[in-house]
């Protein structure tokens, strides 16, 4: 081995040992803009990298460059307002060549101006894209603009980005316990605002990966009767027990919520027949358990209404007030 090799090993070897060192920072973040300044700071001084983003897809799909709360250096801040990276999406090559890194769970290597265009001329860089996945699901990606990579190099920037969508989901899911906690006081399911945000997920989900999604709203159409007749502690009673009925019964894909004063139930990669086929199976069960616990009170008429993404719509304002409008199909007894 001669001494430029040598020495081109003791520095990848210290740019791995300062990776293994700071990495487990990323899984510290606080918040989303907290990684994403971890993530800028790993890529510069892991990688030598003249800027470091962390890109995202938002509900829409569109891919957006998460701006941190740390501060980045003047020159830095230029270079992302040449190229327009807060709206990266706006660039047609840019777009591609994100969209092609999905196709590969391996970083790949672009000439900047492939990417940006003439917003790129004259830089001396490379941009590295790598995919953020965890799970099997694509995440967002690793944009790293640096002198071209080496091996050790590329290596890195797969082992950042994997760790970093690691850090992501482990935020969605912080947040998504803290919803949990908010729960509605008269069904007693996740409240609406966790429905909607789990809804605007799905779709973005469903449109980004081809998939369907079904939605299914719940109602007990005769609760006023009830109350009229035995109150409101034990209508709430009854009410509380077909929530814990329906947690019980909804497949552990789908997502259980309050919407528009009903149960809702998001039924993950399911066509528009089978979101009905699984939307009366739960309401029979309802049904069949109100029978059994409360044969005092009137006979249910529960009533079931169903839409599908992308069947109906793609948009999320657009599926609620479909499902609204919708007609219902009801029942007052289990067969």
């Amino acid at each position: 081995m001669d001494q430029h090799d040598a020495a081109a090993d003791q520095a990848a070897d210290g740019r791995l040992t300062y990776l293994a060192q700071n990495l487990t920072s990323l899984h510290g973040a606080a918040d989303i803009k907290w990684l994403a300044g971890r993530f800028e700071f790993l890529g510069e001084h892991s990688l030598g990298a003249t800027l470091t983003a962390l890109v995202l897809p938002d509900e829409g799909g569109a891919y957006r460059a998460l701006k941190s709360a740390s501060p980045r250096p003047a020159s830095a801040q230029d270079l992302w307002t040449q190229l327009a990276l807060d709206r990266i999406s706006s660039s047609a090559e840019a777009l591609a060549a994100l969209q092609e890194s999905e196709r590969s769970p391996q970083p790949r290597t672009f000439e900047l101006t492939a990417m940006f265009g003439e917003a790129a001329a004259g830089r001396p860089e490379v941009a590295l894209v790598t995919p953020l996945t965890f799970n099997r699901e694509l995440i967002g990606a690793g944009l790293f603009l640096l002198p071209p990579p080496d091996e050790t190099a590329t290596t890195i920037a797969g082992v950042i980005a994997s760790h970093a969508a690691v850090a992501i989901y482990q935020l969605r899911g912080r947040e998504e316990a803290r919803r949990l906690h908010s729960i509605d006081p008269r069904l007693w399911v996740p409240d609406e605002d966790f429905l909607i945000a789990q809804l605007r997920r799905e779709v973005a989900r469903a449109r980004r990966y081809g998939r369907e999604l079904g939605v299914a709203l719940l109602r007990l159409e005769n609760e006023h009767e009830a109350r009229t007749k035995f109150g409101d502690f034990y209508a709430d009673h009854l009410m509380r027990r077909i929530g814990g009925q329906l947690v019980a019964s909804v497949r552990d894909t789908d997502v259980l919520g309050a919407l528009h004063g009903a149960y809702a139930v998001l039924h993950t990669d399911t066509g528009p027949q089978g979101t009905k086929v699984s939307a009366h199976r739960l309401r029979e069960a309802v049904v069949k358990m109100l029978a059994q616990r409360f044969p005092e009170a009137p006979a249910p008429v529960f009533s079931v209404r169903t839409v599908s993404c992308p069947e109906h719509s793609e948009s999320v304002e657009a599926l609620i007030e479909h499902l609204e409008s919708e007609g219902a199909d009801t029942s007052s007894s289990a067969a």
